[in-house]
């Protein structure tokens, strides 16, 4: 199975830059408002991202996402190593780094869109 994620945004573009130059993801497809991506080392993990009221798909999909109610979590083996990484590339840290009983270790960002990416330790 292949599991992937869909966002529908206005921040397409700025959307595929942000995975393709802070987490190893490649474009596998792109149309007018229209974004693939698959991860470089795993071609499970694929990311979608879509304009709003796009005429390629059904309008039941047709409403952009509001910054609320999805979390993307990404698990890495060194989440210190990975907050450095990332704010040495200027990206704002929304949720310090944190241990908590249910995430264990971890931070967090958000991309374009305004989708919270929580950062976790791997166990």
């Amino acid at each position: 199975m292949k599991l992937s994620f869909e966002l529908y945004t206005s921040k397409v573009i700025e959307c595929k830059a942000f995975y393709t130059l802070n987490f190893d993801f490649q474009v596998t497809l792109e149309l007018d408002g229209f974004v693939k991506l698959e991860h470089k080392n795993n071609s499970h993990y694929e990311l979608l991202f879509c304009v709003p009221h796009s005429p390629f798909v059904h309008p039941i999909f047709h409403p952009e996402f509001n910054g609320q109610g999805a979390i993307l979590q990404m698990e890495v083996k060194n989440v210190k190593a990975e907050l450095q990484r990332l704010k040495k590339r200027n990206i704002p840290i929304v949720v310090p780094l944190v241990n908590e009983p249910v995430n264990g270790l971890h931070f967090a960002i958000k991309d374009p869109s305004g989708l919270l990416i929580d950062i976790v330790q791997s166990i």
